[in-house]
């Protein structure tokens, strides 16, 4: 199924981006309807996550919007770990809310929007979660004159771990036209960062890992600058 999705998205040209995101949108439907519905993963690199997680217990790792993220959820509870969603908005919650992506569990989720959701996060891992963020955004969705880039990496989050002293990995998804996702976890320079200098040079390392995973060009941004560069 998913092999003949993946071949109809490179038939209509579709960008990488958007083809990841019409066959998300797609699979969870198919998963919700069905939690038995098997899918075929392949993760690369998790042994940095489970080793990051033995050490140090709550892992955050940073991702975008590549579709096909979520599988993650099925691949680490097979793991043992429980993986928690930062998300944005109503749809958002709507898009990867129920039972889902190939288990008989709701997807954990926490609401980016709400003013208490650093503190959530940090409770859970504390409790030794693996909570994944989304730190890309669209500066023209916050008013960027389209020529700076494409997309935008926030360095907030970056920022966050630093102070909070939490360990950090990168994941990146990607459908491969037999069928399978393909989750890749990779090591920034510094797992744990020691200053502000060392969150940036993090957050410009992802937006580089970023760039070469999508094709498409990022910057490091934080939204309220976007909306003032106007």
């Amino acid at each position: 199924m998913l092999s003949a999705l993946y071949r109809l998205g490179v038939r209509k040209r579709l960008r990488k981006d958007w083809r990841g995101s019409m066959l998300n949108r797609m699979l969870s439907v198919f998963t919700r309807i069905d939690p038995d519905f098997v899918l075929h993963m392949e993760m690369r690199g998790v042994w940095l996550l489970t080793e990051a997680h033995r050490r140090h217990g709550g892992v955050l790792v940073c991702t975008g919007h590549f579709g096909l993220t979520l599988a993650s959820h099925k691949g680490l509870l097979d793991l043992g770990l429980e993986p928690v969603f930062i998300v944005s908005g109503e749809r958002g919650a709507r898009d990867v809310s129920g039972w889902n992506w190939g288990t008989s569990r709701p997807i954990d989720l926490l609401d980016a929007d709400r003013p208490d959701v650093l503190i959530q996060a940090a409770r859970r891992l504390r409790d030794g979660a693996v909570v994944i963020g989304y730190v890309d955004f669209d500066p023209l969705a916050q008013g960027l004159p389209s020529g700076l880039a494409s997309m935008a990496i926030s360095p907030n989050a970056f920022s966050w771990a630093q102070l909070n002293r939490v360990p950090l990995l990168f994941m990146s998804s990607e459908p491969r036209e037999d069928g399978r996702i393909v989750l890749e976890f990779s090591q920034p320079s510094q797992t744990l960062l020691d200053s502000p200098r060392s969150a940036l040079a993090c957050a410009a390392e992802f937006s580089d890992f970023m760039t070469l995973r999508t094709g498409r060009s990022h910057v490091v941004m934080r939204p309220k600058e976007a909306s003032r560069a106007l």
